[in-house]
């Protein structure tokens, strides 16, 4: 998960490649806390901490920096209202979060669209440590939370289209 991505609906053990990772870390200083990894991921993200399937990151603190592949499907939903929950409530201080582009319009979305993104202007080609049976199948958006939104534009925007909403003038 970690860096987990879907090219297939076979599995979701694909992993962010390291250009993404690398911006991410431009753009936080570092990742404390990876909540939805494995040890393979974590060779790219190199958090300092992670939560894989077995200690359950969704029950945990995510103090810091984060950052969050979460994995495709059901789960998703999930680890979005935790991001935004911890973020809101303050133990995670910023965060990227990458998802599929096809999800704007699920009700776990929504909370998402307060933030900067980045709207990819190609298809993610995540890794894996299994052999590659076909390519990436969707878009993929990566959302940032956090005060240094121009950092993250500056970053992502060799990516993709950078959106944050307008504010109503008062």
């Amino acid at each position: 998960m970690g860096t987990r991505g879907l090219t297939s609906s076979e599995t979701n053990e694909w992993y962010t490649p390291r250009q993404y990772v690398e911006a991410a870390v431009e753009v936080l200083g570092a990742i404390d806390v990876d909540p939805a990894s494995c040890e393979e991921a974590n060779k790219v993200v190199q958090a300092t901490t992670i939560y894989d399937a077995d200690t359950d990151g969704l029950i945990k603190e995510w103090s810091g920096r984060v950052w969050l592949n979460p994995p495709y499907g059901d789960l998703a939903g999930k680890f979005i209202e935790r991001l935004v929950q911890q973020y809101t409530e303050g133990p995670t201080e910023a965060a990227i979060v990458l998802v599929n582009a096809h999800a704007t319009d699920t009700t776990w979305f929504q909370s998402l669209w307060n933030h900067t993104l980045c709207f990819t202007d190609h298809r993610v080609d995540f890794w894996s440590t299994r052999p590659k049976t076909s390519g990436p199948t969707h878009g993929t958006v990566f959302v940032y939370l956090g005060p240094k939104t121009d950092l993250f534009a500056a970053h992502f925007q060799k990516f993709g289209a950078i959106v944050c909403l307008l504010k109503e003038a008062a």
